[in-house]
């Protein structure tokens, strides 16, 4: 674990009103506006001076040269993820669902996930596919397992409407105001919010947008709601980065076709003006399959990794991909005064699908086939194959030269 993660977390509390789409400035927090950027707020995840307002040793807070941010993929809601985390008093925990990664996770200077549905909770009725309403405790088992950063701008995130919205910003803020929760707003002026979080004395803005959402129309009063892929948005959030002084900027997408080996034009074409606006690093999500990492150039000459999907974290689909997501890792080093990604690498994961509380997620290289044998994706039609060889060769193929089968992780070179 670096310095600068011990740091971040002695002192998250510093953060104060933390709730990026739920709140409109956050302590230890500065605003900036011009005609083409949107609002920034600043979240303090560890400088000397937050650390002496909150009694904290400042020979601690030394500035890093490197922190290191990761991402898993979709918590995707189905019906039989939901009631996994059922207890037998009708209470709902679905901290086991993040056992298996938890060391992984909180080991993260700055750790993200994609929350693909919406946590409207019980008075709106919990659905599954195709319009789904989840619980609202999966944000307290995702606070557990060390989340900083939830991604929700997605295709799903109007399934309820602005009521699912607001109902599940209105637990973040009541229950856990610390956590950066971007992508969707219930108020114009959070919407016009840009998180750019402090972390060891570096600002690293986190820049999250869905290509759809599902067909359904923006609410005429409230089009701020979810942040759309657009040239518009696009350019006012990066101009609204770089205002604030955001040295590294990552940038979350929710793009690309459900169930495809590898990206479409689409997703070249926008990764490409990502990066050549500044993107230091992109992590993407959608297809519900994993998808490789490569590497980019910017028209500036540096290079940029770019996951182009990091599949399902957690669901019950019917498909033997779908069961393999993945954990990006990468290193950003900003000695000198140059900002470069000193490594990439992708952890694959494992969905242990279950229909009961046994539901939960493994690194594939902690997966056996004892356990591949129990995984309920055999009973359905075409995956009686599922194992955990084929596993290990479904990586193999998909991420190419940079895996290794005995580690199980990926290292994609530079070119």
């Amino acid at each position: 674990m670096t310095n600068a993660n011990l740091t971040r977390r002695s002192f998250v509390a510093a953060l104060g009103c933390g709730l990026l789409a739920g709140c409109s400035a956050a302590k230890n927090a500065s605003t900036e506006t011009d005609a083409s950027a949107s609002k920034e707020v600043v979240y303090d995840r560890g400088t000397p001076e937050a650390a002496a307002a909150n009694g904290v040793d400042t020979a601690t807070t030394a500035p890093d040269a490197t922190v290191t941010i990761g991402m898993v993929g979709d918590i995707l809601v189905h019906t039989y993820v939901w009631k996994s985390g059922v207890q037998d008093d009708g209470t709902r925990n679905y901290d086991a669902l993040f056992d298996h990664v938890r060391d992984d996770i909180q080991a993260l200077d700055l750790s993200m996930l994609d929350q693909e549905t919406i946590l409207g909770g019980e008075s709106l009725e919990f659905s599954g596919y195709p319009s789904f309403n989840s619980p609202q405790e999966f944000a307290d088992a995702e606070v557990a397992a060390g989340f900083d950063v939830i991604l929700h701008a997605n295709n799903h995130v109007l399934d309820r409407g602005m009521t699912g919205i607001e109902s599940e910003l209105s637990y973040w803020r009541e229950h856990f105001p610390d956590t950066v929760v971007t992508g969707i707003a219930d108020s114009a002026e959070a919407a016009a919010v840009v998180p750019v979080i402090e972390l060891a004395s570096h600002k690293v803005a986190v820049l999250n947008f869905t290509q759809d959402t599902n067909g359904i129309d923006l609410p005429s009063d409230a089009p701020w709601c979810t942040r759309m892929l657009t040239d518009e948005q696009v350019d006012s959030d990066f101009a609204a980065a770089k205002a604030a002084g955001a040295e590294a900027i990552i940038v979350c997408p929710h793009w690309g076709e459900e169930y495809t080996e590898g990206p479409n034009d689409f997703q070249r074409e926008w990764a490409q003006r990502f990066i050549d606006l500044g993107a230091t690093v992109i992590f993407g999500n959608h297809p519900h399959v994993m998808q490789t990492c490569e590497w980019l150039e910017a028209s500036d000459g540096r290079v940029v990794p770019v996951y182009w999907s990091l599949g399902n974290f957690v669901s019950t689909m019917s498909r033997m991909d779908s069961m393999i997501g993945g954990l990006a890792r990468v290193i950003i080093d900003f000695s000198d005064g140059d900002v470069e990604v000193e490594e990439a690498r992708l952890t694959p994961l494992v969905t242990h699908k279950i229909y009961g509380p046994g539901l939960t997620t493994y690194k594939l290289v902690d997966y056996t086939e004892d356990l591949a044998a129990a995984n309920a994706i055999r009973n359905d039609t075409g995956c009686s194959g599922f194992s955990r060889a084929w596993c290990v060769d479904f990586c193999a193929g998909r991420l190419g030269d940079g895996f290794d089968p005995e580690t199980c992780e990926f290292v994609p070179a530079i070119d």
